[in-house]
């Protein structure tokens, strides 16, 4: 009986290790704004825990601290940081302690960080506290990103709020968290981009944030949010909310989509635009048969310079 649990054990943790290989990737550092700026933007995932926190019930996994000591080596770690992150909603002191059992400094700080988001919604002051002992600038920063985003549909105004001090991650925190509320609250969300705070791409990405999320839940909504979009410098804040519509709808319509982008009358091709960086992500080949469909030559070669190397 020990032999078959312990096979089970180390078969397990090879899963949890191939989907940790898959999950983990992190976007690059938000490209600095040239005097001559790019129509679009591009946003990356947040940065990613390893999988879903388990709460041990059914068929799901139950984590001990000494089923990870007593597993291979070599997967220690994941096992370690599942353990903290199984810990964290009720217990953050206990799930930081395991998060230190961590040998991978890299992968401490990222255990700090989610288990700080995990535990926020019990205290954020608490979890917030946390924050500032990751030595780390990019997890430091992804611990705010991530308590920020936590809070963004039970307390939308403070969520918000708190992306500014999210760092290398503002950005992205504010689109990440605006679209969430766009989800619950579409006028608060468009009044939260039309305060015009930040740099141009930071108000680009605000609306783009729109777009994207109320795509992925509600084509129609999405729509009817981007037509309250401000045309912006160069109709930039439109173009980029109907560039959001088209990726976020694309996530599950794919290459159905493009017949829909027509809705967006002469934002068209931002739409396109959408899908194509959308696609790309999985299939490059994909991407640039959108682009192919793109008929204004300046978002045309944008398109295929994107999809083809990630880069405007």
């Amino acid at each position: 009986m020990t032999s078959f649990w312990r096979l089970y054990s180390i078969c397990l943790t090879v899963m949890l290790l191939s989907i940790h290989l898959l999950q983990w990737q992190f976007p690059a550092l938000m490209p600095t704004v040239q005097s001559s700026p790019q129509r679009m933007i591009s946003i990356p995932p947040k940065p990613k825990g390893v999988q879903e926190v388990s709460d041990g019930e059914g068929d799901e996994v139950l984590y001990t601290e000494q089923a990870c000591l007593e597993g291979p080596e070599q997967f220690r770690d994941i096992c370690f940081h599942q353990l903290a992150r199984q810990r964290a909603q009720t217990d953050l002191t206990g799930a930081n302690q395991v998060c230190a059992k961590i040998s991978s400094e890299e992968m401490t700080w990222e255990c700090m960080a989610d288990i700080a988001e995990l535990y926020s919604p019990t205290d954020r002051e608490v979890s917030l506290a946390l924050c500032p002992s990751i030595e780390r600038k990019k997890w430091r920063d992804q611990c705010v990103f991530g308590i920020a985003l936590a809070y963004s549909t039970s307390d939308s105004p403070w969520g918000f709020r708190l992306c500014d001090q999210a760092g290398q991650w503002r950005d992205f925190c504010r689109h990440d968290v605006n679209g969430e509320i766009a989800v619950v609250n579409v006028e608060l969300a468009l009044a939260n981009c039309a305060k015009e705070e930040g740099d141009l791409l930071t108000r680009k990405t605000c609306w783009h944030g729109i777009g994207k999320y109320l795509a992925r839940v509600d084509v129609d909504a999405a729509f009817a949010a981007c037509e309250q979009v401000p045309p912006g410098p160069n109709n930039l804040y439109r173009e980029n909310c109907i560039h959001g519509l088209g990726w976020g709808a694309s996530e599950t319509a794919e290459e159905s989509f493009v017949a829909t982008c027509t809705r967006a009358g002469k934002e068209k091709d931002s739409c396109l635009l959408g899908i194509a960086y959308n696609l790309r992500r999985f299939d490059i080949d994909r991407g640039l048969r959108i682009c192919d469909k793109v008929e204004r030559e300046d978002l045309h070669g944008q398109c295929r310079r994107f999809v083809s190397n990630g880069r405007l």
